[in-house]
């Protein structure tokens, strides 16, 4: 007997031919993640902060203020039915900060280290800061315009997209003076720069402003140096995040990379489900970066097939990706400082806020995780090979259901039987066929299981008479 051995675990990959996968790579997988090389986990878990803030409500933003005294606190705005609203997490529960903002209009947060405040805006309502004590609409903030984008860059805040007196700029990025008094002043007649495109969002790259548009990207630097790096547009700024000296962010064909000098498209692994987001799903991606991880949730999809709250896990230094099947609908996604290090955190439509990989349940539910495999070739097409065994190589495998299919893609499913323990084997039964492939699932709470190979005992098959060597 022979056997063909699948280890070493490298992520999805759809954009490959049946015959040309690389070594560990999968055709599918959900609710699995790979904590180190070569090994799939349970993963996408999370539990809930605090409790519900308000029922049926979607959260609209989210960060981590960290002060000038090195704490963190936990600030999130969330709609309502008449207004929306900003709380705090304080004592071990949601606090509203009474700000009654206009309904459905996302918060976007920005914080100066200098002035020790954070900053926040919604293009509909003045633009505010807290200090730590209160919020105020005329503190540093005299004269400036409503902003859709507050951010932060270098010694000045600048106010990006923005309704002056009644007049809308969402080309332009006004900016504050110098931060380094303790205060600031605006000079909106002066001070402002324009990007010639409607402005969808602002993050970092490397020293330098990166500022996405409608149609076009651009950076800005301290110096007040602006060049055009891109002639497509970022359908969000939540997607916008950054990893050292990249910038990643999401365009209408996919997830971008840019490092400053050159773009990478990283999604043509995963380009099958990109491509099914449907329209109304596209300026709601959210991505975030934790740890060398970069997190991109797009919502529900149709292509390959119908699954819903995709939150996609791209490791940025192993170029490979994994995707959640989420409980919860996400509607922000940010991070946020614990006791125990910097932290992934999810707010959903339902007025709560999550902190993910933590509980070994999706808020409390039972939640699937499955992996599907490439095609197993055995002896080669031409062969008719007899499938024995399939033996599983891990770390508390329960209830791992085994699925098989042979030669056809558009045959079903077979159920065989299922993998428990540390090592363990299905007998397939002398299963005949020019190919193979396998479907694990398990359905589970507390279960954060590891498998780590899993080879096909096989005898090879014979040329058939009538075809030639």
């Amino acid at each position: 007997m022979k056997y063909a051995t699948l280890l070493g675990f490298s992520g999805i990959n759809r954009d490959v031919s049946d015959f040309l996968p690389a070594t560990g790579e999968i055709a599918e997988a959900e609710n699995l993640s790979i904590p180190k090389v070569g090994v799939l986990k349970k993963g996408f878990d999370y539990q809930i902060k605090g409790s519900q803030i308000t029922a049926s409500q979607d959260i609209l933003g989210g960060i981590n203020w960290k002060q000038a005294d090195g704490t963190s606190t936990h600030i999130i705005a969330i709609d309502g039915s008449t207004n929306a609203e900003i709380y705090i997490y304080s004592a071990g529960s949601w606090s509203s900060q009474s700000q009654a903002l206009t309904a459905a209009k996302k918060v976007r947060f920005s914080y100066s280290p200098t002035l020790d405040v954070v900053f926040a805006g919604n293009l509909s309502d003045d633009t505010r800061q807290y200090n730590g004590t209160g919020w105020s609409t005329t503190t540093n903030l005299s004269g400036a315009p409503k902003t859709k984008f507050p951010f932060v860059f270098g010694r000045r805040v600048y106010l990006l997209n923005c309704d002056l007196s009644a007049t809308l700029y969402p080309e332009r990025a006004f900016r504050s003076s110098l931060v380094d008094s303790g205060s600031i002043t605006w000079d909106t007649t002066n001070d402002w720069i324009t990007f010639d495109d409607v402005i969808t969002g602002v993050g970092k790259n490397g020293e330098n402003m990166f500022v996405g548009c409608e149609d076009s990207c651009w950076i800005f630097t301290k110096s007040d140096e602006k060049y055009q790096i891109m002639d497509k547009g970022v359908v969000s700024h939540e997607s916008i995040a950054t990893y050292g000296e990249w910038t990643f962010c999401a365009m209408r064909d996919g997830i971008y990379a840019f490092n400053g000098g050159s773009w990478k498209k990283i999604s043509k692994p995963i380009q099958e489900y990109w491509d099914s987001i449907p329209e109304a799903n596209i300026s709601e991606i959210q991505a975030k970066v934790r740890g060398h991880n970069l997190y991109i949730y797009i919502g529900d999809i149709t292509e390959p097939d119908s699954l819903g709250n995709v939150l996609w896990d791209y490791d940025i230094l192993s170029n490979t990706w994994m995707r959640g099947g989420l409980v919860d609908e996400v509607k922000h996604l940010h991070n946020y400082i614990t006791s125990s290090g910097e932290a992934l955190f999810m707010g959903n439509d339902d007025g709560e806020i999550f902190e993910m990989f933590t509980s070994e349940t999706q808020n409390t539910a039972t939640y699937k995780s499955m992996l599907e495999t490439h095609w197993f070739n055995g002896s080669g097409i031409r062969y008719t090979d007899t499938w024995y065994e399939l033996h599983g190589v891990g770390n508390k495998l329960s209830g791992l259901k085994v699925h098989y299919k042979v030669n056809d893609e558009d045959n079903g499913w077979k159920s065989v039987g299922e993998l428990n323990g540390a090592i363990d084997m299905v007998k397939l039964g002398g299963i005949k066929g020019k190919r193979i492939k396998f479907l694990l699932e398990e359905y589970s709470s507390n279960n954060m299981y590891e498998l780590h190979q899993l080879s096909i005992g096989y005898q090879p098959g014979y040329v058939p008479e009538d075809t030639e060597d």
